[in-house]
């Protein structure tokens, strides 16, 4: 919202979310090897009695696992190839961006430690687990920090602007304008954080292949994708308007600055 203002931040959240929900939908389609929603479906796709194409309540084609499968059907072996790497730098990128942004959270709390050494210290920290748990469900019962870790978030932002916004609001008449509605050269950053949000692309067949019951895959997408959305869109709105143009990258870097941010105390704690 900094970025591209109101209209353009807001505009490029509902998009990108719309595009990554509905491509999401399709890459778990080519997964169960047939067009059709995956609830026409009864059984899992992996232990289906039918053969592909036999009858109609048969998939069309042998389901996958993959996108190097699916790349490797569809373009050849030089296209897995291709593909795979693709995935792996785009998973690469969304590490170092987390790692960043942990180490200015974790040296905004301990000034006395580096930032890079905070960076190394959480990538230790994530290798341990990843090493010892190989397999996406007991990976899973990690996800239970991070979801706490969203819902704390949200709550202290959404705390905090019921806070007395005077003391902010005063910056306009000294340095301008608080809010913007629209701003066309911030919209290719506000793309890019958009997508570092919803980048989970690379994780769908692992998601997909580990699910119980593969057949509610896009009930899970579509309940998943709008929490999400609303989350961001909460926690976007309310750190904007708090501190408008004058917000950090990180609004919980702009709460931690803030005196007597209550919300910021109690997620350090």
């Amino acid at each position: 919202l900094m970025s591209a203002g109101w209209v353009g931040g807001i505009g490029t959240m509902l998009t990108f979310g719309g595009i990554t929900w509905r491509t999401s939908i399709l890459i778990g389609r080519e997964l169960n090897g047939d067009p059709r929603p995956s609830s026409f479906f009864d059984d899992s796709p992996f232990k289906s009695p039918l053969a592909p194409g036999s009858s109609i309540l048969a998939r069309m084609r042998k389901p996958v696992r993959s996108f190097p499968e699916i790349a490797r059907e569809t373009f050849g072996e030089s296209g897995c190839i291709i593909l795979a790497s693709v995935l792996y730098f785009e998973l690469f990128s969304c590490l170092g961006i987390f790692f960043v942004s942990l180490g200015e959270h974790l040296h905004e709390l301990y000034p006395s430690i580096s930032t890079e050494k905070h960076m190394v210290f959480v990538a230790v920290a994530l290798t341990v687990p990843t090493a010892v748990l190989r397999t996406p469900k007991l990976l899973s019962y990690l996800s239970a920090v991070g979801t706490f870790a969203t819902v704390a978030i949200s709550a202290a932002v959404e705390g905090d602007i019921t806070a007395d916004l005077a003391e902010r609001e005063s910056i306009q008449a000294v340095t301008g304008p608080y809010h913007n509605d629209w701003k066309t050269t911030g919209i290719p950053v506000a793309l890019g954080l958009t997508a570092y949000s919803f980048s989970g692309h690379a994780i769908v067949p692992s998601i997909y292949t580990s699910m119980k019951r593969p057949q509610d895959f896009e009930k899970m997408i579509t309940i998943t994708f709008s929490i999400v959305l609303i989350a961001c869109l909460l926690v976007g709105t309310c750190g904007y308007y708090m501190f408008g143009n004058f917000v950090e990258d990180q609004v919980t870097l702009s709460l931690a600055s803030y005196n007597g941010s209550g919300g910021m105390q109690w997620l350090t704690w």
